[in-house]
Formats: structure tokens, sequence, C-alpha cells
């Protein structure tokens, strides 16, 4: 119950728009699959994409979502960030 209500505030908080869209959602849950709690992600890749998703939010939210500064933050090109976001289906805010 606490990682849905976690996951709700996460998207009231990051979607731009009044709308959240399947895109906003985290993969996990198109995956259909029940895992385990040793092994939440299948592969290392959709680990990596969790995990840098999650940092990314958090990073944009720390800087109130100013790209300039979120990319200076992570060690990216402001052009490198937006790429990334869009990778990883997070939309920026109008």
């Amino acid at each position: 119950m606490r990682e849905l209500r976690n996951l709700v505030e996460r998207l009231v908080i990051v979607c731009p728009q009044i709308r959240i869209e399947l895109h906003h959602l985290p993969p996990e849950l198109f995956r259909g699959v029940v895992e385990s709690a040793h092994q939440p992600y299948g592969t290392l890749h959709e680990a990596r994409s969790a995990y840098e998703r999650e940092f990314i939010l958090r990073k944009l939210q720390e800087n109130r979502w100013n790209m300039t500064q979120t990319a200076a933050a992570i060690g990216l090109e402001r052009s490198h960030l937006y790429r990334k976001m869009k990778t990883l289906g997070i939309a920026a805010p109008d």
C-alpha cells in the first residue's frame, strides 16, 4: 500500500498535465509478472533504467525542474539530459 501511495504522490508531482498518461507510469507496471522482492528486475538494463529514472526525477525535483542546473548537478550536457528524459519517459512540466 505504501508503494502505491508513493507512486501516486510521485506521479502527481512530476506529471505536467492534470491527466496521467501511460508514458508517465514506471515500466515495471507493464511487465505483467509479479517478481520476487529479492530480484525486482529481470535484466540489468531494466534495473539501470529504473535507477536512472528515479535518480533523474529526484535531481529534477531538487533543482525545481531547472534543466541547466539539473544537467550540471548530474554531469550531463543539457541536450543529453533531454534525450535521457525522453528515453526514460520523463515529461518536463510546461
